[in-house]
Protein backbone atom coordinates (compact mmCIF):
# COMPACT_ATOMS: atom_id res chain seq x y z
CA UNK A 1 0.00 0.00 0.00
CA UNK A 2 2.90 2.23 1.00
CA UNK A 3 4.20 2.09 -2.62
CA UNK A 4 1.22 2.06 -4.29
CA UNK A 5 1.09 -1.53 -5.78
CA UNK A 6 -1.43 -2.38 -3.97
CA UNK A 7 -4.98 0.15 -3.44
CA UNK A 8 -5.74 1.58 0.10
CA UNK A 9 -8.55 -1.16 2.12
CA UNK A 10 -12.13 1.08 2.49
CA UNK A 11 -12.35 2.58 5.77
CA UNK A 12 -13.12 -0.36 8.22
CA UNK A 13 -10.27 -2.27 7.49
CA UNK A 14 -8.31 1.42 7.80
CA UNK A 15 -9.84 1.80 11.65
CA UNK A 16 -9.00 -1.78 12.29
CA UNK A 17 -5.45 -1.34 11.09
CA UNK A 18 -5.17 1.98 13.13
CA UNK A 19 -5.97 -0.12 16.37
CA UNK A 20 -3.64 -2.87 15.65
CA UNK A 21 -0.87 -0.22 15.24
CA UNK A 22 -1.95 1.86 17.97
CA UNK A 23 -2.05 5.02 15.55
CA UNK A 24 -5.15 7.73 15.12
CA UNK A 25 -6.75 6.76 12.21
CA UNK A 26 -6.82 10.21 11.00
CA UNK A 27 -2.75 10.69 11.67
CA UNK A 28 -2.34 7.94 9.63
CA UNK A 29 -4.49 8.95 6.83
CA UNK A 30 -3.11 12.28 7.20
CA UNK A 31 0.38 11.01 6.88
CA UNK A 32 -0.31 8.80 3.11
CA UNK A 33 -1.72 12.49 2.00
CA UNK A 34 -5.15 11.97 2.70
CA UNK A 35 -6.17 15.76 3.92
CA UNK A 36 -7.42 16.42 7.27
CA UNK A 37 -10.44 18.35 5.68
CA UNK A 38 -11.12 14.69 3.46
CA UNK A 39 -10.54 13.31 6.69
CA UNK A 40 -13.20 15.09 8.69
CA UNK A 41 -15.72 14.77 6.79
CA UNK A 42 -15.58 10.99 5.65
CA UNK A 43 -15.77 10.52 9.75
CA UNK A 44 -18.65 12.66 10.03
CA UNK A 45 -20.17 11.03 7.23
CA UNK A 46 -19.71 7.62 8.36
CA UNK A 47 -21.79 8.23 11.57
CA UNK A 48 -24.95 7.67 8.85
CA UNK A 49 -23.59 4.71 7.28
CA UNK A 50 -26.31 1.54 8.06
CA UNK A 51 -23.96 -1.31 8.01
CA UNK A 52 -21.53 -0.88 10.11
CA UNK A 53 -20.98 -3.03 13.06
CA UNK A 54 -22.90 -2.42 16.75
CA UNK A 55 -20.41 0.70 17.14
CA UNK A 56 -22.19 3.52 19.05
CA UNK A 57 -21.11 6.88 16.99
CA UNK A 58 -23.10 9.00 18.89
CA UNK A 59 -26.86 11.04 17.60
CA UNK A 60 -26.15 12.76 14.17
CA UNK A 61 -25.62 16.39 14.88
CA UNK A 62 -25.18 18.32 11.39
CA UNK A 63 -24.37 21.70 13.19
CA UNK A 64 -21.00 19.67 13.58
CA UNK A 65 -20.01 18.97 10.52
CA UNK A 66 -17.10 21.00 9.24
CA UNK A 67 -18.78 22.38 6.39
CA UNK A 68 -21.21 25.23 8.62
CA UNK A 69 -17.72 26.69 8.78
CA UNK A 70 -17.52 26.77 5.23
CA UNK A 71 -20.78 28.53 5.08
CA UNK A 72 -20.16 31.32 6.83
CA UNK A 73 -20.28 34.89 5.08
CA UNK A 74 -20.14 38.54 6.07
CA UNK A 75 -23.01 40.66 3.98
CA UNK A 76 -23.84 43.67 3.65
CA UNK A 77 -27.54 44.52 4.65
CA UNK A 78 -29.10 46.49 1.77
CA UNK A 79 -32.62 46.87 3.33
CA UNK A 80 -34.60 46.34 6.67
CA UNK A 81 -38.42 45.89 7.17
CA UNK A 82 -38.02 45.36 10.78
CA UNK A 83 -36.55 42.27 11.55
CA UNK A 84 -36.46 40.91 7.79
CA UNK A 85 -33.14 42.17 5.79
CA UNK A 86 -32.03 42.14 2.67
CA UNK A 87 -28.37 41.41 2.77
CA UNK A 88 -26.32 41.33 -0.61
CA UNK A 89 -24.16 38.11 -0.87
CA UNK A 90 -21.75 37.96 -3.52
CA UNK A 91 -24.24 39.68 -6.47
CA UNK A 92 -27.59 37.88 -5.28
CA UNK A 93 -29.76 39.14 -2.47
CA UNK A 94 -30.79 36.96 0.15
CA UNK A 95 -33.57 37.41 2.78
CA UNK A 96 -32.56 37.15 6.00
CA UNK A 97 -33.91 37.78 10.17
CA UNK A 98 -31.89 39.53 12.40
CA UNK A 99 -32.93 41.97 15.37
CA UNK A 100 -29.21 43.51 15.21
CA UNK A 101 -29.43 47.21 14.25
CA UNK A 102 -26.36 46.85 12.13
CA UNK A 103 -24.88 47.49 8.77
CA UNK A 104 -22.99 44.65 8.59
CA UNK A 105 -23.86 40.72 9.38
CA UNK A 106 -22.39 37.36 9.43
CA UNK A 107 -24.58 35.05 8.13
CA UNK A 108 -24.30 30.77 8.74
CA UNK A 109 -26.49 28.89 5.81
CA UNK A 110 -27.02 25.27 7.25
CA UNK A 111 -25.80 22.64 5.02
CA UNK A 112 -28.27 20.44 5.17
CA UNK A 113 -31.16 23.26 5.23
CA UNK A 114 -30.26 23.86 1.47
CA UNK A 115 -33.11 22.45 -0.97
CA UNK A 116 -31.76 21.89 -4.84
CA UNK A 117 -34.14 22.24 -7.75
CA UNK A 118 -33.30 21.37 -11.47
CA UNK A 119 -35.31 23.83 -12.61
CA UNK A 120 -36.40 27.43 -10.46
CA UNK A 121 -39.13 26.89 -8.14
CA UNK A 122 -42.16 29.66 -8.53
CA UNK A 123 -42.03 32.10 -5.56
CA UNK A 124 -45.31 32.30 -5.43
CA UNK A 125 -45.60 28.14 -4.92
CA UNK A 126 -42.65 28.22 -2.90
CA UNK A 127 -42.31 28.35 0.96
CA UNK A 128 -38.28 29.16 0.54
CA UNK A 129 -37.71 32.97 0.06
CA UNK A 130 -34.23 32.48 -0.95
CA UNK A 131 -34.07 31.31 -4.45
CA UNK A 132 -30.57 31.08 -6.02
CA UNK A 133 -29.22 30.40 -9.21
CA UNK A 134 -25.42 27.99 -8.95
CA UNK A 135 -23.67 25.57 -10.92
CA UNK A 136 -22.95 22.10 -9.17
CA UNK A 137 -18.72 22.30 -8.49
CA UNK A 138 -18.37 19.50 -6.76
CA UNK A 139 -20.34 16.59 -5.98
CA UNK A 140 -18.80 14.04 -3.53
CA UNK A 141 -20.60 11.38 -1.78
CA UNK A 142 -19.60 9.83 1.93
CA UNK A 143 -21.57 6.91 2.24
CA UNK A 144 -25.42 7.96 2.23
CA UNK A 145 -24.40 11.44 1.92
CA UNK A 146 -24.28 13.54 -0.69
CA UNK A 147 -22.06 16.83 -0.39
CA UNK A 148 -22.60 19.57 -3.08
CA UNK A 149 -20.63 22.33 -3.46
CA UNK A 150 -22.61 25.04 -5.45
CA UNK A 151 -21.44 28.11 -7.04
CA UNK A 152 -23.46 31.68 -7.34
CA UNK A 153 -22.51 34.60 -8.27
CA UNK A 154 -19.64 35.78 -6.00
CA UNK A 155 -19.60 32.72 -3.61
CA UNK A 156 -19.96 28.98 -2.96
CA UNK A 157 -22.25 27.23 -0.80
CA UNK A 158 -22.25 23.71 0.56
CA UNK A 159 -24.89 22.16 1.02
CA UNK A 160 -26.02 17.93 2.08
CA UNK A 161 -28.46 15.61 1.08
CA UNK A 162 -28.93 11.66 0.73
CA UNK A 163 -27.80 9.94 -2.05
CA UNK A 164 -31.15 9.34 -2.90
CA UNK A 165 -31.94 12.50 -3.53
CA UNK A 166 -29.12 13.09 -5.73
CA UNK A 167 -29.66 9.61 -7.81
CA UNK A 168 -33.56 11.24 -8.01
CA UNK A 169 -32.32 14.92 -9.58
CA UNK A 170 -29.93 13.04 -11.56
CA UNK A 171 -27.72 15.89 -11.42
CA UNK A 172 -23.81 16.02 -12.43
CA UNK A 173 -20.74 18.57 -12.03
CA UNK A 174 -21.17 21.07 -14.47
CA UNK A 175 -25.05 21.38 -14.27
CA UNK A 176 -27.02 24.71 -13.58
CA UNK A 177 -29.36 24.08 -10.53
CA UNK A 178 -31.52 26.23 -7.78
CA UNK A 179 -30.58 26.00 -4.35
CA UNK A 180 -33.30 27.65 -2.07
CA UNK A 181 -33.11 28.43 1.05
CA UNK A 182 -35.78 29.72 3.98
CA UNK A 183 -35.04 33.07 5.51
CA UNK A 184 -35.55 32.06 9.01
CA UNK A 185 -32.91 29.29 8.17
CA UNK A 186 -30.46 31.08 8.28
CA UNK A 187 -28.27 32.34 10.98
CA UNK A 188 -27.27 35.71 11.82
CA UNK A 189 -25.29 37.64 14.24
CA UNK A 190 -24.14 40.99 14.02
CA UNK A 191 -20.57 41.97 12.33
CA UNK A 192 -18.06 45.01 13.12
CA UNK A 193 -15.71 45.45 9.79
CA UNK A 194 -13.49 46.90 12.40
CA UNK A 195 -13.26 43.58 14.23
Amino acid sequence: MESGTRPAPGLPEIRRLAEVLDLDMIDLLVGTGTSREVMEHLLWSERLHPNLPGKDLGAYVPERSPLIAKNAFRVRVLKRDGALCTVALGGTELSVFSFADAENLRIHIPPEVVSIHRVAPSPASSARENILPARLKKLRRFGQVANLVLAGDGFELNTLHTDRTIDRLAISEGDEVFASVQATAIRTEAFSKEA
